[in-house]
């Protein structure tokens, strides 16, 4: 018997011409010469694993590194917005949407994990990050439970794709140990219905 359940072969990143990448070509980006433009080992890290599913090959985009640091720059600075703002009241229903942008995640970033899905994991705290802007921009923004807990979730559902920015930003949101250790968000059902939808 074999020692595992499944075999899953990685897909392969291939120039744009659709080659593959060769040194004796010379035709691969040099990882850190994208690192020391300023783009960081997360953004790119991000990008091959959000580019295509796992097992399919992906073509370089050039844009793909600029896209993903674009992301992570937005989790960055709406977690910097939050320390500096001050505390807010939340009412019932408003504290409901912001805890159930970041616990519909949680679950869906755990189920693609488990699935090898890494793009659509990605994918997912992208979405998020921009519901969490339009909720900023149209509701209650400030220090509160909610919105402490629902960037502390994106942190830690984004931690294994990018673990430098998001054991930073977990500092920052005020805890002293590594988001790497022993930390996973907890789903609460409550969080994973809507109140109201539009048909």
């Amino acid at each position: 018997p074999e020692p595992f359940k499944q075999m899953l072969y990685n897909g392969k990143v291939i120039a744009q011409d659709g080659s593959y990448f060769s040194k004796t070509k010379g035709n691969g980006p040099d990882p850190l010469k994208i690192i020391e433009q300023g783009y960081g080992a997360d953004a790119l890290r991000v990008y091959l694993m959000f580019a295509a599913p796992l097992e399919l090959g992906a073509r370089w985009d050039p844009q793909g590194v600029p896209g993903a640091h674009r992301f992570l720059s937005r989790l960055w600075n709406i977690t910097q917005e939050l320390q500096a703002a001050p505390a807010a009241n939340l009412t019932e229903a408003e504290a409901k949407q912001v805890l159930g942008v970041a616990h519909k995640t949680a679950q869906k970033v755990s189920e693609d994990i488990e699935a090898n899905r890494y793009n659509t994991a990605i994918a997912a705290v992208m979405e998020a990050v921009n519901n969490l802007y339009l909720l900023k921009t149209n509701s209650t923004f400030g220090r509160s439970d909610a919105w402490q807990e629902a960037l502390e979730y994106l942190v830690m559902s984004i931690a294994p794709f990018a673990p430098h920015i998001s054991d930073e930003l977990w500092q920052q949101l005020g805890h002293s140990d590594s988001v790497h250790r022993d930390h996973w968000p907890k789903i609460n059902e409550k969080y994973l219905t809507d109140d109201m939808i539009t048909i």
